[in-house]
């Protein structure tokens, strides 16, 4: 071996071990990288969800990108910021933004957060103040569904209804009337040729106008406008039964005009068989005679009338596959000289105490309506009694609602509560129309002395005084039944959202 070789081995050796003892200092030396971090560091860091970690800020939320909900920060907005009426998925911070479930309408052109936001700072579809800041709320003021401040028309058409409550519960009969003549009346009631004498006060001479113009308003809540294409498409494909006295007629014949004046092209009323159909919506609404909704047999030999308490109306089956009944009595359960003898169980009484023979007559209703109705197709109404004005409250010349919040008319106060009762008890749910106070304001709407054309008006007020004749329990229309119906429209649109207490 020459001396040449071995001196090239040696530096060869030298130059390999003097490698070695730099990759050993390298990789013990502080501060220095593992060579895998280092390759790592040339791709984005994911965690498992798929969400950025902090370091890597996404410019919008991951809900908006990838649809899917983002994790819960640790100071989230509070909950009890958001006002009760839009409703909250159960244990989410946020809101769903499903147009099935906020109505985009009620709010103010909904904008995509701005790309320098976080995630806490932005919710899709919907802006929340951040607590803290300038725009943040408490629940007490303006609702986020309450922000536009637009003024709809009457019928509201183009507008899904916009609703605000406090504490998650809407009493919508509660409140107090307004003098609002740009909203009320409706319709006008030239539009509605089919309405019996009764309630058609103009046209049988009333001289006054400002008994239309009252708007109901609720105390807490802010009710929806009437919207009669809406209640159309509520309605579509639906039957509607209203049960009752001739107060309940009147209620038939508010929601027909109310219906009919949106469609009068597509729609119809046959007065004489008491229906109004909508062809194009496939909607039908009938009224059905039932003063005591419990059968009277009458004995034809000398007139006396029986009203059978354990028994319905023969026409009940009439009812039945109905998706919608509204139902109501009372009026002629006050006047005794309506009939002669109660009937139970085959046993006839003449000295039964009224409030005991409505009772069984009402338990006999809740029977039917348990044993006959699927909840599941069907819902059912109950309507309050509508108070009449006679006596000191005569409505004869009265030409403005009663203003003092304490009055009180305590007619048919007892039956009214064994009404509640009964509906307490039942198995199947009933929603409860209480107009009894809201009405009780308005002496001023009655038919009074313009039930009857001016030919027969004349007649009568030749043989008694005026006010002898003034019919103070029926209502002019357009009037009162059609707060009844907006009433009713309104519990349809809240419906499922929120609770309608019926107190």
């Amino acid at each position: 071996m020459g001396k040449s070789t071995v001196i090239e081995r040696w530096w060869l050796v030298t130059f390999a071990s003097f490698i070695v003892v730099l990759l050993v200092f390298l990789n013990h030396s502080p501060g220095g990288n593992n060579i895998s971090v280092l390759q790592n560091l040339t791709m984005p860091i994911t965690a498992s969800n798929g969400l950025a970690m902090p370091t890597m800020q996404s410019p919008l939320p991951p809900n908006i990108i990838e649809n899917e909900e983002p994790e819960k920060p640790s100071n989230q907005f509070p909950m009890s910021k958001l006002q009760s009426c839009i409703p909250l998925n159960e244990n989410k911070d946020f809101p769903e933004t499903s147009s099935s479930q906020i109505p985009l309408s009620g709010l103010q052109n909904p904008k995509l957060p701005d790309l320098s936001e976080t995630v806490k700072q932005a919710t899709p579809s919907l802006q929340v103040p951040i607590p803290g800041s300038q725009e943040a709320t408490s629940s007490s003021q303006t609702p986020l569904l309450d922000a536009q401040h637009h003024e709809p028309s009457k019928y509201n058409d183009d507008e899904e209804p916009i609703t605000t409550e406090k504490e998650g519960k809407c009493n919508i009969f509660e409140g107090k009337w307004v003098y609002d003549p740009r909203e009320s009346p409706l319709y006008d009631a030239a539009m509605c040729p089919f309405f019996s004498d009764t309630v058609s006060c103009r046209r049988n001479g009333r001289p006054d106008k400002e008994y239309e113009k009252w708007r109901w308003e609720a105390n807490d809540c802010k009710i929806p406008r009437f919207n009669a294409k809406d209640m159309l498409e509520r309605l579509r494909g639906k039957r509607v039964v209203i049960v009752g006295d001739s107060i309940n007629f009147s209620q038939f014949e508010s929601l027909a005009c109310l219906l009919y004046s949106a469609i009068p092209d597509r729609s119809y009323v046959d007065a004489r068989s008491r229906v109004f159909r909508a062809e194009s919506y496939n909607l039908v609404i009938q009224s059905y005679w039932a003063e005591f909704l419990v059968e009277v047999i009458l004995n034809k030999t000398d007139g006396k009338k029986t009203l059978k308490l354990d028994s319905l109306v023969p026409t009940a089956w009439k009812w039945k596959d109905a998706d919608i009944m509204v139902f109501n009595t009372g009026h002629w359960w006050v006047n005794r000289k309506r009939w002669d003898w109660f009937q139970f169980k085959r046993k006839v009484f003449d000295d039964m105490k009224i409030e005991t023979a409505f009772k069984v007559a009402m338990k006999t209703w809740g029977r039917w309506i348990d044993r006959n109705v699927d909840i599941n197709k069907t819902k059912v109404y109950f309507r309050s009694m509508s108070p009449p004005h006679f006596g000191k409250d005569w409505c004869y010349k009265a030409t403005r609602p009663i203003m003092d919040e304490s009055y009180q008319l305590t007619f048919g106060k007892s039956l009214k509560e064994i009404v509640e009762k009964t509906l307490q008890g039942m198995r199947t749910p009933v929603k409860y129309l209480n107009i009894t106070k809201l009405s009780e304001y308005r002496n001023d709407a009655h038919s009074s002395i313009y039930a009857t054309k001016q030919g027969k008006l004349l007649v009568a007020i030749k043989q008694k005084p005026p006010a002898m004749v003034a019919d103070c329990s029926h209502w002019c229309l357009p009037g009162v039944p059609d707060t009844w119906n907006h009433l009713l429209y309104a519990s349809m649109v809240l419906d499922g959202s929120r609770d309608i207490s019926t107190s």
